[in-house]
């Protein structure tokens, strides 16, 4: 019987945590952290992908390195969405977009070189997407960026220990 998203157990919230920290960690430096062997941590990987619960693993990028001297968050208001958010993919400076609730219901995160590209980037917004309302913020810093939290999982009470090296079986 193949156990559920809601079924998640302490040793698969232990991989995701491992994981979120370092999602380039080989399974055999994880099977010393965890105690469990490799094929054991290789099978819960794969289910928690096969669950969608890992939906992949992304570099994370310098901008600065890159020549981006500007990150900007853009909140605006477009009266067609989906016709937005299908002419914001094909904009390479735009990294994340999000759908929001209220008077402005779209934030564009963008990396850019100069001031001056955020005057193209503003003018793109108003003629293409026919923006009637927007504002523009300047990103100074992100002291935080942990993505999304892993749920805290207890260990119930009876659960037994696992011997180091020792795998379960389903």
């Amino acid at each position: 019987m193949k156990r559920r998203r809601e079924q998640m157990d302490v040793l698969d919230h232990q991989i995701l945590t491992l994981l979120a920290e370092n999602p380039q960690e080989s399974y055999s430096k994880l099977k010393e952290k965890l105690g469990v062997s490799v094929g054991t941590i290789y099978l819960r990987s794969q289910r928690l992908k096969e669950w969608g619960v890992i939906k992949g693993a992304r570099l994370q990028l310098d901008p600065k390195k890159l020549g981006y001297s500007l990150e900007v968050a853009i909140r605006l208001h477009v009266s067609d969405v989906p016709a937005a958010l299908k002419a914001l993919e094909n904009r390479p400076e735009v990294s994340t977009v999000h759908v929001l609730s209220g008077e402005l219901n779209l934030i564009v995160y963008a990396y850019l070189r100069q001031v001056h590209d955020l005057h193209g980037l503003l003018q793109f917004f108003n003629q293409t997407l026919k923006a009637d309302r927007s504002e523009v913020q300047i990103v100074l810093d992100t002291p935080i960026d942990r993505g999304v939290p892993i749920p805290k999982q207890e260990a119930p009470a009876s659960a037994p220990k696992r011997r180091r090296g020792s795998s379960s079986k389903k």
